[in-house]
């Protein structure tokens, strides 16, 4: 299972003390920015660390947010205020993403998932769930559901990656070349956050295309060492997730699924996205087709539209009967 190795712990350390002036001021004014964008949500306690959460809204089902890779509650800022006009919307940073602690153990989709279980506990928010997981939080959506069948009564998937693209020896050969260049970038990264070299060139974990008003939080939350160690960890942990999600149970036959693509993506892609239609009898695809990967964020309406569209479809009697 690859993980972060104690060489690049170490490599990371020696550079932090030798350019220990640089650690200090980066030091520094990530704790102004940090004072400055206070959290959006609180933090909550689940046990082994506290997440950040922002809840909007009140009524049943509870909507569930789950942003991309590197992503933090702020990328549904576009969303989540429209969906909370209909029913309760609980959206969340990763632990080490966004305001959100660390974590030391992998961060799997499972890991994950333990996670958004403990903090639904803890707010308790009661079932039923309709989980929305855009990109790599697809998987993590997909996975609750899995587990969780009787608790979850729709699932809303955002140009979501599918497993195949992180599971070893199952990738193309550019697949593969991308993931060894992403690899490269985050740990460089990794090992020069503490110094504030990505700070220095503009170079921040987390969504680059939101509106100022968030983007300023994101930037300051991204720079962060904590931001790249989270990231680098995550990346690291892609393909024991996949192998996570090809390990679990089918998805409940009569679970109704609304997969979302974007049509501006590549034909592997796009390729990719007609897997996920096969995944429950009820699974519809919308392309959108004037969208890049980051639909929340270049076509909300698309997200909100397909949110309610299922709300609706679970007041038709068929869906309360059957519940």
């Amino acid at each position: 299972m690859p993980q972060i190795s104690r060489l690049e712990r170490s490599i990371r350390l020696i550079l932090s003390l030798i350019g220990f002036p640089l650690s200090l001021v980066h030091c520094l004014v990530a704790a102004y920015q940090m004072k400055k964008h206070s959290p959006a949500g609180w933090l909550a306690d689940i046990g082994t660390r506290k997440l950040h959460v922002t809840v909007e809204g009140h009524g049943s089902p509870t909507i569930i947010l789950e942003a991309g890779m590197g992503g933090c509650s702020l990328d549904w800022a576009l969303v989540m205020p429209e969906l909370a006009k209909r029913s309760s919307v609980i959206a969340y940073d990763r632990a080490g993403f966004g305001w959100s602690m660390g974590r030391v153990d992998a961060p799997t989709c499972n890991a994950y998932v333990d996670d958004l279980r403990s903090l639904l506990r803890t707010l308790g928010a009661a079932p039923p769930y309709l989980l929305i997981g855009h990109s790599y939080g697809g998987m993590i959506m997909r996975l609750f559901a899995s587990r969780f069948p009787d608790e979850v009564c729709g699932l809303v998937l955002v140009d979501a990656t599918h497993e195949s693209r992180f599971v070893p020896n199952q990738t193309s050969v550019q697949r593969q070349k991308e993931l060894q260049s992403s690899r490269k970038r985050y740990k460089l990264g990794y090992l020069l956050a503490p110094l504030g070299i990505p700070r220095l060139m503009k170079q921040h974990i987390g969504s680059k295309r939101l509106p100022e008003q968030w983007l300023a939080p994101v930037r300051a939350l991204g720079y962060r060492a904590g931001a790249y160690r989270a990231a680098y960890a995550e990346l690291l942990s892609t393909a024991e997730s996949s192998l996570e999600l090809k390990a679990a149970k089918p998805l409940r036959q009569d679970l109704p699924v609304i997969v979302l693509s974007a049509g501006k993506q590549n034909e592997e892609w796009l390729r990719d996205q007609g897997k996920l239609v096969h995944l429950t009898r009820y699974t519809k695809q919308v392309i959108v087709e004037d969208s890049w990967h980051s639909i929340p964020i270049h076509k909300p309406e698309a997200v909100i539209n397909a949110a309610i569209r299922l709300l609706e479809e679970l007041e038709k009697p068929y869906y309360l009967n059957e519940g």
